[in-house]
């Protein structure tokens, strides 16, 4: 089941990745990338969190 998890996990973080860059890249605009650059390290570590809740070892 941690498999399962950890698959949707990965799509999920792929979908908000792909939906933040269309957001903050659209055009060439340096604060918009260095707001995606912010968003997608917290975001990083947000998920980072749930896959070690995930995986952790019970």
């Amino acid at each position: 089941m941690k498999k399962v998890f950890r698959i949707i996990l990965f799509i999920m973080a792929l979908a908000i990745g792909g939906w933040l860059g269309t957001i903050f890249l659209a055009g060439f605009e340096p604060l918009k990338m260095l707001a995606f650059f912010a968003v997608c390290g917290v975001l990083g570590v947000v998920f980072h969190q749930i896959d070690k809740r995930i995986t952790k070892d019970k």
